[in-house]
């Protein structure tokens, strides 16, 4: 049945003949057009003018019956039949309802490449982007090839963000709209890039285990999983690298591939205890920056895609709980701050605490703890991080 609104009656006029025909002929009939002509039990006569002007407006698609019979009744073509809509606007007076589009979700908003071609909408990925840097400057000190590699770190971001956008989206129109930020992201990466290294040639090293993790992250976004678990811990262990980077930097490379030579000199950098110096401790701190980042990727899950997920949940507070350990034992053994076992238990009781407290609320209210107010939580944890790891 058809859904538009019906409209007025048609006002044409059309004449069909009777099944039986004049026995006067339509010589007769002819010769008395224009005269009024009385109605006859056996049928009406037409003239030819009348059958043109009847074929004229019969509509497309349906055959006129053929001279001398009756064509059958039909609704005109232009009358449309009512549907529900009508039948409830006759019914009860109200106008029709009129179905209007739903507004986007926010999955459909955030897959929208125009909207966050040039700038990621992942909040979290910028204390990423800032706190590792600056964790390798606390121990080895701040070298001036830091203002070309910050760049060029930053640049690589944006660069693995538009190719990922790139990959996961199937429009040609949508990859053209991606297509500028990329060339532009990516041809900032690479001059900066290859300044940097003719300037620090020995930060060619450090590709070794960045390649595996950026490999892994754009894997996991040309599947469809740039959400997934796996493509969070490879971008936040490749972030959490800068550290040593920095680090490397600040002592222009001593210490041999990696930092796991024997340095010609003493390099800055020790334990509270001084048992740990230089690579030593610098590698002890580059592991609890990702655990602490590496941690937080499960702990937002839990607390906006992945709500009661106890599964989840508790591998978290286990791995939080193991890594609490760890620093305590690190600490009674003067190899830590005591402050940051302190902070580690914190976190522990921080991935317990706040995904049931978020539950609770979307439970109880439905309104759910903002991601603003998350972040402001990880923005102290950031800074606590930062000050007990460097006293």
């Amino acid at each position: 049945m058809s859904q538009s609104r019906p409209s007025r009656p048609s006002t044409h006029h059309v004449e069909h003949s009777s099944t039986h025909t004049d026995p006067a002929g339509p010589e007769q009939a002819a010769g008395s057009e224009g005269s009024p002509v009385s109605p006859e039990p056996t049928g009406s006569v037409t003239s030819p003018a009348a059958v043109s002007a009847d074929q004229a407006l019969t509509p497309p698609g349906v055959t006129s019956a053929p001279a001398g019979t009756t064509a059958p009744r039909h609704a005109p073509s232009q009358q449309s039949r009512p549907g529900p809509q009508d039948d409830i606007m006759l019914a009860t007076g109200r106008p029709r309802q009129v179905e209007r589009p739903k507004p986007p979700t926010q999955e459909q908003i955030r897959r929208q490449p125009g909207r966050k071609a040039w700038v990621p909408n992942q909040h979290g990925a910028w204390s990423m982007l800032v706190l590792p840097p600056i964790v390798g400057w606390v121990v080895g000190g701040f070298s001036w090839v830091n203002l070309l590699f910050l760049p060029t770190w930053w640049g690589g971001y944006l660069t693995y963000w538009s190719w990922s956008q790139w990959l996961r989206t199937r429009s040609a129109r949508k990859r053209a709209i991606i297509m500028l930020p990329l060339l532009v992201y990516t041809g900032w990466t690479a001059s900066l890039a290859l300044i940097t290294l003719l300037v620090a040639p020995y930060l060619i090293q450090w590709a070794v285990p960045l390649l595996p993790l950026f490999a892994i992250a754009l894997h996991q976004v040309w599947r469809g999983h740039e959400r997934s678990l796996l493509s969070g811990l490879s971008t936040t262990m490749a972030a959490s690298l800068m550290a040593a980077v920095t680090y490397s930097l600040a002592v222009h490379g001593e210490g041999g591939f990696l930092g796991l030579g024997t340095p010609s000199s003493p390099l800055p950098g020790a334990s509270p205890s001084g048992a740990l110096t230089g690579w030593s401790w610098m590698w002890l701190v580059t592991a609890l920056t990702a655990a602490y980042f590496g941690g937080t990727v499960p702990y937002i899950k839990s607390m906006i895609r992945e709500r009661f997920n106890y599964v989840l949940l508790a591998g978290t507070v286990a791995a939080h709980t193991v890594v609490a350990v760890v620093t305590w034992w690190l600490a009674s053994s003067g190899m830590l701050p005591w402050g940051h076992a302190v902070l580690w238990v914190v976190l522990t009781v921080r991935s317990l605490v706040m995904p049931l407290w978020q539950w609770r609320l979307v439970r109880r209210r439905h309104r759910p703890l903002r991601p603003g107010t998350m972040g402001i939580v990880e923005v102290v944890m950031c800074v606590a991080f930062l000050v007990t790891i460097s006293v």
